[in-house]
């Protein structure tokens, strides 16, 4: 459970995220899901509840805590160190590996398979790369930690079309190398073509859940819902 300023957004939670899946959480705004990322990542105290990964407790810890257990976020603000280049940006997250160098040098390669168009740009400002360009250096960055678990909060957020088809490509083949994710995003249809397992955000509680193929023909329906919901229940 979460409060703001005593404020109760979240209630009755329970998700379970499946290993070497992607699970996606999607609800209308205001929800509550970059709340819950927040809280998962520690960044936001919940007054109780459990967080576990691999049978290990996390509420309690710091966010670097949860990082040394091999959880990482990549938050929906932008968060590239923009005077730095982008192989700066990268070494940053592995700080986890930075006393093997064997490891910390095949992390690279592996996080530059997956996101070749930074290789080119290694040596370049962090700033000068585009929108996108900045989205995939943030999870290439959260990748060097070695994670057991990914979160990603709102990734398409402020990108053009074409960059978010870009995003959920690597996004797709992260899920393929059978990376284990727990995505939120607005774009409802880029989560669906991602995601092993849905559930469902509404009002601060977890309205259902389960594989993609479950909610798929209700999926229209739940859209309905939420637009009725966010023009505060006048209907059109």
């Amino acid at each position: 459970m979460e409060y703001h300023r005593d404020i109760e957004i979240l209630r009755n939670i329970s998700i379970h995220v499946e290993r070497n899946s992607v699970t996606a959480l999607i609800g209308p705004n205001g929800a509550g899901k970059s709340t819950l990322m927040k809280t998962v990542a520690g960044i936001l105290k919940p007054k109780r509840g459990e967080i576990i990964l691999d049978d290990v407790r996390l509420d309690g810890m710091l966010p670097e805590e949860r990082v040394w257990h091999g959880l990482s976020i990549v938050l929906q603000r932008r968060s590239v160190f923009p005077q730095m280049t982008v192989r700066e940006n990268l070494l940053l997250g592995a700080w986890k590996i930075r006393r093997d160098p064997k490891l910390l040098d095949d992390t690279m390669d592996e996080v530059l398979d997956i996101f070749p168009d930074l290789e080119p740009r290694l040596d370049d400002r962090a700033s000068s790369l585009s929108g996108g360009q900045q989205r995939m250096l943030e999870i290439a960055r959260a990748l060097m930690t070695k994670p057991k678990i990914l979160l990603l909060d709102e990734p398409s957020a402020g990108l053009s079309p074409i960059m978010v088809k870009q995003v959920y490509r690597h996004i797709d083949t992260l899920r393929r190398l059978s990376m284990t994710i727990f995505l939120v995003d607005q774009n409802i249809q880029q989560c669906f073509s991602v995601a092993d397992y849905v559930y469902v955000l509404e009002l601060g509680e977890v309205k259902g859940g389960g594989r993609k193929s479950e909610l798929a023909s209700s999926l229209s329906d739940l859209i309905r819902g939420w637009l009725y919901l966010e023009q505060g229940g006048v209907k059109g």
